[in-house]
């Protein structure tokens, strides 16, 4: 039995910029921490500093949790997010995109993570907004997927302490990309199973047909989330905001360099799932043949000896052999030498 999902709400008849979260998360407040850093100094705090907004340092507000859209529109409102992207921001199943404005870029990023035990895939939306120096990310769940980035924050003269938000920014997308090839590995290795099993296996079972079905179903799921990611960081690329250093735009392309990998991946594996399914109907096409044969070897034998007892069952009088005192076990020798003579030949030309 599949998972149930919530119905997720409407925004039909509502007007542009009105913040409705449409996402199937449970409604609870969302959770904050603030990060403040240069190359010198470093201070992080598990809360939301409305302060920290207008600070001339770098700072990062990643908010977890979206479904508490006051929150999300306060801070949106402290760091001047235009209200377009806030409400992207709550409306959850945006494709990936790239938007401008006059004071920052509006990112937004598909987290993806798959779930073996379902056989399908979880999707987390995330956004970015990138200021001159502050970095605002916005993660549907509460798990905290960027966790690592502070970590590496706090690290004394670490690169990304140097760098500035924009390279900050860099690195959530490179953190939420390396997911993919988790994703990825974590397909193959299902994909691997199975093949294995319908190659080994001696019945057709009917879950081999759906469970193809269910990976085809994934990969195109998958790649329908990446493909627009490509173009958006192609246009990152090609931007010419103020807030984007030339010198970290090698960066960029390295981000654009794995999503292309991602697709080639993925277009590798839509090719497996389809060999995967010509193998599972080749393989209920030899068993197919197999009992086929079976049957005919056994027809071909069975043929003469229905013959013979034919031809002594027409009970006509004058048939000397019914006199015969040793007539009936001639005749079912005959019949048993012809059955394993036959047999002999099959076995020698190899047909069973």
């Amino acid at each position: 039995m599949g998972k149930k999902k919530k119905k997720r709400q409407i925004k039909t008849g509502l007007p542009p910029e009105t913040l409705v979260y449409t996402g199937d998360r449970d409604e609870t407040p969302s959770l904050a921490r603030t990060i403040i850093f240069n190359p010198e100094t470093f201070s992080s705090m598990e809360t939301y500093a409305p302060q920290m907004a207008v600070m001339e340092q770098h700072v990062w507000v990643d908010v977890r949790n979206i479904s508490d859209v006051e929150f999300v529109r306060m801070v949106g409102e402290q760091f001047q997010i235009h209200p377009l992207a806030l409400e992207d921001v709550v409306n959850t199943h945006q494709r990936a995109k790239m938007d401008e404005y006059d004071n920052g870029l509006f990112v937004v990023v598909p987290n993806i993570h798959y779930d073996e035990r379902w056989n399908e895939l979880r999707f987390e939306q995330i956004s970015l907004f990138i200021g001159k120096n502050s970095l605002v990310t916005f993660q549907e769940d509460p798990d905290d997927t960027l966790h690592i980035l502070g970590q590496r924050l706090q690290e004394n003269g670490g690169r990304m302490r140097k760098k500035g938000v924009d390279y900050l920014a860099y690195a959530c997308m490179d953190t939420i990309i390396d997911n993919y090839f988790i994703a990825l590995d974590e397909i193959e290795t299902t994909m691997l199973e199975m093949e294995n099993s319908i190659y080994h296996s001696h019945e057709a079972h009917p879950h081999f047909k759906s469970r193809i079905f269910s990976l085809k179903h994934i990969l195109n799921q998958f790649r329908h989330k990446v493909q627009p990611l490509r173009d958006a960081v192609a246009r990152m690329n090609r931007s010419d905001c103020p807030f984007l250093r030339d010198g970290d735009m090698v960066y960029l392309r390295d981000v654009a360099d794995h999503i292309a990998q991602v697709l080639d991946q993925i277009d590798s594996f839509r090719d497996q799932i389809i060999n995967m399914e010509a193998l599972y109907h080749s393989e209920i096409s030899n068993r197919m043949n197999n009992v086929m044969k079976l049957l005919t070897v056994i027809s071909t034998i069975f043929i003469p000896l229905s013959f013979v007892a034919g031809v002594y069952g027409m009970n006509f009088e004058h048939m000397p052999e019914l006199k015969w005192h040793y007539g009936y076990f001639m005749v079912l020798g005959f019949m048993l030498v012809s059955a394993i003579s036959m047999l002999v030949w099959f076995k020698i030309k190899k047909w069973i």
